[in-house]
């Protein structure tokens, strides 16, 4: 019994450890403040309001729900609530996983050790997103396949309801589609073996069949799905769409995972299995990308499971397993202890970290009545929406390209790169003041250009102001030395 505490107690605290961080994400800012104006004008908005670059373009908000459902936990409870609400999703995760693998393993200490081993895969990724929802969604699908294996033959049917849910949190569902479609395949071919085809059919192929029709069910109809379709063949110059690298020390618990797995279960019987096959798939598409890496860690949680029991044997004596949960409870302690001072000095809140997010430059603008068509960075996009709009439009933001053309997305890349058509984002559309970040290229030329007037500057931004008449009034401010210095804003959020 004191067993079994010591690794419940360690599984416990490295959910807190892992999914609990207080790590502010870039889009966070936008996923409240577009859940508000959803619930505020009760509808979607149905163009990119909020930038001067694509004011008319259609915008596809697949995250509509979650955005909505995370402003309202904003709202009831703060940034305290998000955090929480974080944690208890990863819980559920863990919690689901845990029925997956119990199957294969009863032994504590190996369930503990493969759970915590797919926490730490998880946890990069598991910021305040809506992609939590799919982690969530994604893994509740995965174990009714392995219900539906053991003999519940109308589980499947489930999936369709769940996708109507999926659908509008997160565009994610594809994947759940597509390990729907794998695992239907899979099952076919089995019957068709056993000449039993009227089984999987019933069971298996209509509740796809259903699950397809039923994603339609969204704000957006037929038109979202073409819309991924498009959008997941594009490149994206964003870190969580890189490759992963192979050789360096980045994602080490994620590349052991994957060599552990071929270790114990790359043989041409496994090969026969769709788990195994939808493990190689996910690992493929992660080292590809690395935002599918957490889809890894949810299809590898029972070959994590049954491999740690291979090598169980050297700690079967009762005196082994004793001082293992001892050292299991020394690290769930110190977790816990970690973890726990760092809430306790933030008092369970976000931090805005202001050498990451340009506080000091938005406060500086707010406090001096700016005004205009603003220039940013792709990833400060959000954050300014929150602290400007309606005063203030940016030129983009992290909404990418559910609210934007590619032309436009390019032409601010070229921008903040400094490359040698910079100046068309300034020249094409009717840029007032632009806010750059210090080691950008673009600075320097911007810095440069007799049009621009350098009114400001920080240790990670600098504000320029251009020479038109809707800006006379700041720039007049600026000769005069009228304008006013920024106040340090707090380093909780909202920032």
């Amino acid at each position: 019994m004191l067993l079994k505490a010591a690794f419940l107690f360690f599984v416990l605290s490295s959910i807190f450890s892992f999914f609990s961080h207080p790590d502010v994400d870039n889009d966070l800012w936008g996923h409240l403040f577009f859940g508000r104006e959803i619930l505020e004008g009760s509808r979607l908005p149905q163009q990119n309001l909020y930038s001067y670059t694509a004011p008319d373009h259609r915008w596809i908000n697949h995250e509509w729900l979650a955005e909505v459902i995370f402003y309202g936990i904003f709202r009831l409870s703060g940034s305290p609530g998000l955090i929480l609400f974080k944690v208890a999703l990863g819980a559920v995760i863990v919690w689901v996983l845990d029925l997956i693998i119990r199957p294969r393993s009863a032994s504590p200490l190996v369930r503990a050790f493969a759970l915590v081993w797919g926490m730490a895969i998880l946890s990069p990724g598991f910021n305040i997103r809506p992609q939590l929802f799919t982690y969530l969604l994604f893994t509740i699908v995965i174990f009714l396949f392995y219900r539906y294996e053991r003999g519940s033959r109308t589980v499947l049917y489930w999936i369709p309801f769940l996708m109507v849910l999926w659908v509008n949190l997160h565009g994610g569902f594809l994947a759940g589609l597509g390990a729907f479609g794998l695992f239907s395949i899979w099952t076919v071919l089995k019957g068709r073996q056993s000449r039993k085809m009227s089984e999987p059919i019933v069971t298996c192929v209509i509740p796809l069949i259903l699950s397809l029709l039923f994603v339609v069910l969204n704000p957006y109809g037929l038109s979202l799905l073409g819309f991924l379709a498009r959008d997941l063949l594009l490149d994206r110059p964003i870190t969580e769409w890189q490759a992963t690298a192979l050789f360096d020390l980045s994602f080490l618990e994620f590349k052991l995972s994957v060599l552990f797995v071929l270790l114990f279960f790359g043989r041409k019987d496994s090969l026969r299995r769709w788990d195994f096959i939808l493990s190689v798939l996910t690992a493929v598409f992660a080292f590809q990308h690395q935002r599918h890496i957490p889809f890894f860690a949810i299809v590898a949680a029972p070959f994590l499971a049954g491999g740690i029991q291979k090598v169980h044997h050297w700690v079967r004596t009762s005196t082994r397993e004793w001082i293992l949960a001892v050292a299991v409870f020394g690290v769930a302690i110190y977790q816990i202890s970690w973890v726990g001072s760092m809430h306790w000095q933030h008092r369970f809140r976000l931090v805005v970290s202001p050498k990451e997010y340009p506080t000091q430059a938005v406060d500086f603008l707010q406090r001096n009545g700016a005004r205009g068509n603003l220039a940013v960075p792709f990833d400060w996009g959000e954050y300014l929406i929150w602290r400007l709009y309606p005063e203030v439009r940016v030129s983009i933001d992290g909404r990418y390209t559910t609210a934007y053309p590619m032309q436009v997305i390019w032409e601010n890349w070229e921008w903040m790169g400094g490359g040698k058509e910079w100046r068309r984002l300034l020249e094409r559309y009717p840029t007032e003041i632009a806010l750059t970040k210090r080691n950008h290229p673009v600075t320097a030329l911007i810095g440069n250009d007799p049009e621009w007037v350098y009114v400001y500057s920080d240790p990670i931004a600098f504000v320029f102001v251009r020479k038109t008449p809707s800006q006379q009034q700041l720039l007049d401010k600026f000769r005069e030395k009228r304008l006013h210095p920024p106040e340090s804003p707090p380093i909780y959020f909202p920032g």
